[in-house]
């Protein structure tokens, strides 16, 4: 176990880097499966979750060929069905991306169940429906869960939005025999990332309106060579680090059209915030201001940076309401925040925040991977020196953050075991 101790109260000032997508990069190293040529990925974010999700496909027979820390080829000619690695599985939720992406190339694939960030109940039935309208054998049990068969197109409505069941649903079709048709699909930056990368391989994908996706099923596709795109829950991140702290932080490498339903919210709680070609500008004049939101499916505001939101607002002068009705059980950090002092009410999905009072260090234990970074902003913003706990939890998803944190003027150290 790794313990990241902060010194808090130092104003973060500088610039940040934003890496690559996590959110991206797992469903187009996944696609790799269908393919029959080699396919190179560059921008890959140096996090865990890259490490598993390489590690599961070299499991499955395809070669890896690194080109430095965010650059990979990936030759799947000889890849072949498998049963998953529990071990890895069980650490990657984005696995289950394996089924839709297996089926298509491969035939068929028996995946333990996945892991992931434990925040509550996160069901994977959609997941399944929308591969047994596609014609698939889909058998699920207390072991996990395996496809077998070739899909065929399908018409399929999605019941809620769902970025997971819409990846894999984009995968099994993209070399199906026919027509599939989706409607309320997911629309996530990494969702129109994935389709932008199987186009460019031969994939016949339209979206002739918001949510609405049609696939015509293509008997192969060539190799390319793609750039994931920029991490905007990385960019949200920083920027609201520098909120917290009362920094200046530049961003570069972001995509700021991707952050539209996040910079009005961090405008409203006090930011200013000046946008470039490729870059992102924020400083805070005032004092954090209270604020009300929602979670939503995008274009709505991303339920990853919920807990970093609620951790900003426990520095507002006043009350703020955090609702997540896309995770309500997503408020388990909440515990942890108030060994810091803070005053938060959590019921029926929703966090009520009592702000105002700055945050004493605290040792504290991430839950997950953007609670980690939630009790990380909080340390930031504390008097006196925080310990957080798990720290690994973070480096899923966030690429050299600590080396990040300094470079920006905070006082932070990592060590292994409890410090």
């Amino acid at each position: 176990m790794k313990t990241l101790t902060v010194s808090g109260g130092r104003e973060l000032s500088g610039e940040v880097r934003i890496r690559g997508s996590k959110n991206a990069a797992l469903p187009l190293l996944f696609a790799s499966l269908l393919f029959s040529e080699p396919v190179e990925l560059d921008n890959l974010p140096a996090i865990t979750d890259v490490e598993t999700a390489l590690a599961l496909l070299s499991s499955l027979g395809v070669k890896i060929i690194r080109k430095g820390s965010e650059r990979v080829v990936l030759d799947p000619s000889s890849a072949r069905p498998s049963v998953c690695d529990r071990g890895l599985t069980g650490a990657l939720r984005g696995s289950l991306y394996l089924l839709g992406a297996a089926s298509g190339r491969l035939g068929e694939l028996a995946l333990p169940h996945p892991g992931g960030c434990n925040f509550g109940a996160r069901p994977i039935d959609l997941h399944l429906e929308v591969l047994r309208a596609m014609g698939l054998t889909v058998r699920a049990t207390e072991e996990g869960v395996s496809v077998k068969g070739r899909p065929k197109g399908a018409v399929f409505e999605f019941p809620y939005v769902s970025v997971g069941a819409t990846v894999n649903a984009l995968l099994a079709a993209t070399l199906a025999e026919g027509r599939t048709v989706l409607t309320g699909a997911a629309r996530e930056p990494h969702v129109l990332d994935l389709i932008a990368f199987l186009r460019l391989a031969g994939a016949r994908i339209a979206t002739p309106s918001p949510g609405a996706v049609v696939i015509d099923g293509v008997p192969r596709l060539h190799g390319v060579t793609y750039r994931v795109c920029p991490d905007m829950i990385e960019a949200g991140t920083y920027l609201s680090f520098a909120l917290a702290t009362g920094g200046a932080v530049t961003l570069r490498a972001v995509e700021p059209a991707h952050l539209f339903p996040v910079l009005p919210v961090l405008s409203e709680m006090g930011a200013k915030i000046g946008t470039g070609v490729g870059t992102l500008t924020v400083f805070r004049p005032g004092r954090v201001a209270p604020v009300r939101i929602a979670t939503a499916p995008y274009p709505g505001f991303p339920t990853d940076l919920q807990p970093q939101l609620t951790a900003l607002a426990c520095l507002a002068d006043g009350e703020s309401v955090i609702a997540d009705p896309i995770f309500p059980t997503r408020f388990g950090y909440v515990s942890e925040l108030r060994k810091t002092g803070a005053k938060i009410k959590v019921a029926d999905g929703r966090a009520t925040v009592f702000g105002g009072t700055r945050p004493a260090g605290a040792k504290m234990t991430a839950p997950d991977l953007r609670a980690g970074a939630a009790l990380t902003l909080a340390a930031l913003a504390s008097e006196g020196e925080s310990r957080i706990m798990r720290y690994e939890l973070i480096e899923r998803g966030y690429a050299d953050f600590c080396r990040n944190l300094v470079s920006l003027g905070a006082c932070v150290t990592l060590s292994d075991g409890d410090a």
